[in-house]
């Protein structure tokens, strides 16, 4: 009987830029990854993943690129800064004489 003595719990690495560009010249490039929905995007980072485990440290910052990407360009409205205080609407409104 042969027992795995060796330990699976690597410590995490850290992103590799050098990695990153080549994920995305490659696997992903920004055209697939700009007009695929997000869902298959997830699928494709999973897949890199298991098929090429010295990404897993990358797909998520292409990931979570691309939704602050989308959310930027999603034409929802925001504000940039935290709130000044309540907003109060006890004015009235003009009367048009």
């Amino acid at each position: 009987m042969y027992l795995n003595t060796d330990s699976t719990l690597e410590p995490a690495r850290r992103p590799c830029l050098r990695d990153l560009a080549t994920l995305t010249a490659t696997l992903l490039p920004p055209a697939l990854v700009m007009l695929a929905p997000l869902a298959e995007l997830e699928r494709r980072c999973h897949e890199i993943n298991a098929t090429h485990p010295r990404y897993r440290e990358e797909t998520p910052l292409v990931l979570a690129y691309e939704h602050r990407r989308r959310d930027q360009f999603s034409g929802v409205l925001r504000l940039a800064g935290p709130p000044a205080g309540p907003v109060r609407m006890d004015a009235q409104p003009a009367s048009r004489a």
